[in-house]
């Protein structure tokens, strides 16, 4: 299973449909092997919409609560964050990017995807959305 949940840096849900532009948040992204074995080589895809910038928090206090999750990978790009990790049976993780809305428009933001690299039994993805960034 995969849930993506949208919350203030204090822990508030909100709906990323419409964000005011200049908006800290943080993208909050469940994953749980419901499976009776343990998945190696898990690989999480989430993809941004254009209008929202990913604040690099590598160094900062905000990264430091977050080393919990244990990943063996995490690639960030400028549109989106990989991770790559084992899920144990009946075993979920949880990861948070800290996001800013940006630019002003109307942009698509897809669904996150979450698969075992080398095993096609192992699939899930959230649906997409589009998203606007406004003043």
């Amino acid at each position: 299973d995969v849930k993506a949940t949208y919350k203030t840096k204090e822990g508030k849900i909100i709906n990323p449909s419409e964000l005011q532009q200049g908006t800290n948040f943080v993208a909050e992204i469940w994953v749980r092997n419901n499976g009776l074995n343990t998945v190696k080589d898990v690989a999480l895809t989430q993809i941004l919409p254009s209008g929202w910038e990913i604040i690099n928090t590598r160094f900062t206090d905000y990264e430091t609560t977050q080393s919990a999750t244990k990943v063996d990978y995490t690639d960030i790009r400028d549109d989106r964050v990989n991770y790559y990790f084992t899920l144990n049976r009946n075993e979920s993780k949880t990861f948070k990017v800290l996001l800013n809305a940006s630019y002003l428009g109307d942009y698509y933001l897809p669904g996150t995807q979450v698969e075992a690299m080398y095993d096609n039994n192992y699939l899930a993805r959230t649906k997409g959305q589009w998203i606007k960034v406004v003043k």
